[in-house]
């Protein structure tokens, strides 16, 4: 597909979720966008249960609504091979499938370059297990189709940015999962965000155990395994205390963090940044996707109430990062 014009999918989750609010408050505040189509994968009763956001949507956006994402492109190559394409455009696909459903449609049109990019609403892990599917969430839909590409799940945030080593697995199993082989394809995934966001700045590596181990009284993790590694990667810094890392005076310091287990990095990043930032990307997919950093939130579904702000984010840095692609 030509660089000129880009073609990125928003998936929009749970139906009974935000994602649908999000994303139209999104759009509706970004407006239409140079070189870019976006294509809208919902359930096909929202426009009937949640007609303010659709008007929000139409108030900026020509929308063009299809039954499948073959029809929408079939219409979208119609007007780009006549020169008619315009990012006042918005194909929007009202669709009878699930919402897991999309995903793995997403991102197989993003596998074959047929679609540039995806952007992501939250799915619940429910969701997918009831559609028939045994993945974990996003990621292991990513993984699942890429399973030779390691994958690390990182957040960008207006004060800071972390990613995680190991994701969605229990905390007695986070030390025997940190293989020097994982650990060095982490270090490679944060070179890889540290280039994307095209920072010098070091990348701050948390240590396991409190105090980073404090030289080996703590535990000998830090000492055995990480410091060998360190060495031989000279954009990470030493391990740091993980209770002091997160101070405000060290943000400016790394370009990321690289946290060891899920909650080490992302309790400090949510705690911080709340809903009104933060962008989760996927580091490791052959293709760019980011996603909102907050769940469902059915508890507020329809109720006008949602913020969008990580939502407009994930757009606005999916397009950012698309341009230097």
């Amino acid at each position: 597909m030509s660089k000129l014009f880009s073609a990125v999918a928003i998936t929009t989750g749970d139906p009974d979720g935000i994602g649908f609010e999000v994303t139209a408050k999104a759009l509706a505040k970004l407006g239409p966008q140079k070189n870019t189509s976006f294509f809208l994968f919902r359930d096909k009763d929202q426009e009937k249960t949640q007609k303010r956001y659709f008007k929000l949507i139409d108030q900026k956006f020509s929308r063009l609504t299809f039954k499948s994402a073959k029809s929408a492109l079939a219409f979208y190559y119609i007007l780009k091979n006549a020169n008619a394409l315009d990012g006042h455009f918005l194909f929007d696909l009202e669709l009878s499938t699930t919402a897991a459903d999309w995903i793995i449609e997403a991102t197989e049109l993003c596998r074959d370059k047929i679609m540039n990019s995806l952007v992501t609403a939250p799915i619940s892990k429910t969701l997918i297990k009831e559609a028939g599917y045994k993945f974990v969430g996003h990621t292991g839909i990513f993984r699942h189709y890429f399973p030779k590409n390691p994958m690390f799940m990182g957040f960008i945030g207006n004060k800071f940015n972390v990613i995680i080593t190991t994701d969605h697995i229990a905390l007695k199993d986070v030390e025997k999962d940190l293989s020097p082989k994982k650990l060095t394809a982490s270090f490679a995934a944060a070179k890889m965000l540290q280039d994307l966001l095209s920072s010098s700045k070091p990348v701050g590596l948390l240590g396991l155990n409190p105090h980073a181990g404090e030289k080996g009284v703590v535990g000998s993790f830090e000492q055995k395994v990480l410091l060998p590694l360190v060495k031989k990667h000279k954009y990470l810094s030493a391990p740091l205390s993980p209770d002091a890392a997160f101070f405000p005076e060290n943000w400016s310091k790394y370009s990321t963090y690289l946290a060891l287990y899920h909650d080490q990095g992302l309790i400090p990043f949510k705690m911080i940044h709340g809903q009104d930032s933060g962008v989760h990307i996927t580091l490791g997919l052959p293709f760019l996707r980011t996603s909102v950093d907050h769940g469902t939130a059915k508890d507020i579904f329809n109720k006008n109430k949602a913020n969008a702000n990580s939502m407009i984010e994930a757009i606005e840095l999916n397009l950012k990062l698309l341009k230097r692609s």
